[in-house]
């Protein structure tokens, strides 16, 4: 896939939208899938994930929570695990199992003790992953995540982060 497929698939993630749960901050949709992909590009960045292979780690949790934290009301609670798990459904990202077990339908809670439990980690499509390697491509994918998703007064905040 090239990089404008690419950009394409980040600026339609799988995501709720609803104006009555998500603020304008996030243009009323769930910003899970954002936090998720902006902290590993961050991760990525420091050297800390090298290789195609994304655990779900006290780093990427503390991530996560970090873009958590500051953009979204206090009081407002989530986990890293639902993007994690869920994330799966765009088509980029692979979940691998540690072994074989069936999903509940009505699964809908995943947490990170239960992720950690029954995943060693995922891995995003091979293409994906050379063009986040690449700072310049990397900057233009999180570009599309920020102007996305995200309302234009929390924009400069999310791109300092970087």
């Amino acid at each position: 896939m090239s990089v404008d497929e690419y950009l394409e698939k980040f600026s339609r993630l799988n995501t709720d939208k609803n104006r009555h749960h998500w603020s304008e901050a996030t243009c009323h949709r769930a910003p899970h899938k954002p936090f998720l992909l902006l902290s590993i590009m961050d991760l990525i960045a420091q050297g800390q994930i090298t290789e195609n292979f994304i655990e779900p780690s006290f780093e990427l949790v503390d991530t996560w929570n970090g873009y958590w934290n500051a953009i979204m009301p206090i009081g407002k609670r989530s986990s890293m695990a639902y993007p994690f798990f869920f994330m799966k459904s765009d088509g980029f990202w692979h979940l691998i199992a540690k072994r074989d077990f069936n999903i509940p339908d009505q699964f809908r809670t995943p947490s990170v003790v239960w992720l950690r439990q029954n995943f060693s980690g995922a891995r995003m499509d091979e293409r994906l992953f050379a063009l986040l390697m690449d700072p310049v491509t990397r900057e233009l994918l999180r570009s599309t995540l920020i102007q996305t998703y995200f309302a234009a007064d929390v924009q400069p905040f999310l791109e300092d982060q970087a």
